[in-house]
């Protein structure tokens, strides 16, 4: 009895870590969007320098699915959860990447990239904060339907990403001067589509570690 209550204390401490990567991930999000409507290098570069938070803990979280497999030999939903959780600290390491990438905009930008009425980008943003949020509380829940929910959101995203991208090209049109800065908001303007993405993945993984079955949500 011993034995398996510290081993659903482990599994707990993992999912702990994981909500705790969720956070920062999210913190990430909002502080290199505001780094770059404020063009405020020094607060980009913070967020470059806080990736190695997300690196580690992801680390740490791989470890201990790892000792798991290795040492408890789990079966069936065990083991679905730990592989799942597995998948999306790797899908929540890269939205971290992709936030870093947002944040190296502000920090070698010489002057404001960021067109201040194209409000667009910093709405794809929070949509995909809070996209991620229900997804990590359905994780908490172990609810399937509460994670197919939360994918609704990326349909916001993709259309706000087009929007976005073809605004961009009518100001490259309008204004070649700011060619080179459009291009930056264009690759910002991507890397949020892609965490959109991220999220659906890591929805995908907690309907396959409650339900047993794959399913495409993206």
């Amino acid at each position: 009895m011993r034995y398996r209550e510290r081993y659903r204390n482990e599994l707990n401490d993992i999912n702990s870590l994981t909500k705790n990567l969720a956070d920062h991930v999210s913190i990430a999000i909002d502080q290199s969007i505001k780094a770059l409507k404020e063009s405020n290098a020094d607060l980009g570069k913070e967020v470059i320098q806080g990736d190695q938070n997300v690196d580690d803990l992801s680390q740490e979280i791989e470890n201990m699915c790892m000792q798991l497999l290795a040492l408890q030999q789990p079966m069936a939903k065990d083991l679905r959860q730990i592989i799942g959780i597995l998948k999306i600290s790797i899908d929540l390491e890269r939205i971290g990447d992709l936030a870093v990438d947002i944040a190296r905009v502000s920090a070698q930008s010489k002057q404001g990239a960021y067109p201040t009425k194209l409000e667009v980008i910093p709405l794809m943003a929070e949509i995909a904060r809070k996209m991620l949020s229900q997804t990590i509380e359905a994780l908490m829940k172990y609810d399937a339907n509460m994670a197919r929910q939360a994918t609704k959101w990326d349909y916001e995203i993709d259309r706000l990403y087009v929007k976005a991208r073809d605004k961009l090209f009518k100001l490259i049109i309008e204004k070649p001067e700011i060619m080179n800065d459009a291009i930056s908001l264009l690759m910002v303007n991507r890397h949020l589509e892609r965490i959109g993405d991220h999220i659906c993945n890591i929805c995908e993984s907690i309907v396959y570690m409650v339900e047993a079955k794959r399913e495409h949500l993206n």
